[in-house]
């Protein structure tokens, strides 16, 4: 059973997120560190989330972020999906520990962010506007991707 056998794709005929994140971080070529930003929506998303996260000490550097970003995806055992009446508004969260994870509709990584105990909950956050939330379990062919890459 696929790690996302409940969705069925946003629109008929596209393709299922998981393969999206697969053929996503599948395309980076050499060193992780160097490519990180390839699987962001953008390099200058990318940078900017790097900045904020070492200034709220919650990374070193960013080949710690990448890091916490790869062990959450490898250990992630539940995804959240948040369909939304506008399809290019789909999101996915995973999350592992204290660590989480949001994907867009194209398998493009949004942010990676510490789940602090303060914050709102993702799953409320997308119900207070109106997505329909689906869960489901990670599969193993999911972590074990992303345990390749980290190693």
């Amino acid at each position: 059973m696929g790690y996302y056998s409940d969705v069925f794709g946003y629109n008929s005929g596209m393709d299922k997120i998981e393969d999206k994140i697969f053929k996503s971080f599948s395309a980076i070529k050499g060193n992780v560190s160097n490519n990180f930003s390839d699987v962001w929506q953008s390099e200058k998303h990318f940078t900017a989330h790097i900045e904020k996260r070492i200034k709220l000490n919650h990374i070193s550097n960013k080949d710690d972020y990448i890091k916490k970003t790869l062990e959450c995806l490898a250990n992630s055992n539940e995804f959240i999906f948040a369909e939304h009446s506008n399809s290019w508004d789909n999101i996915c969260y995973n999350s592992a520990k204290d660590w989480a994870v949001i994907f867009n509709e194209h398998g493009k990584v949004m942010t990676s962010y510490k789940i602090e105990s303060d914050s709102t909950d993702f799953m409320q956050k997308q119900k207070s506007i109106n997505a329909k939330i689906k869960k489901g379990i990670t599969d193993e062919k999911f972590r074990k991707f992303f345990n390749s890459i980290r190693n």
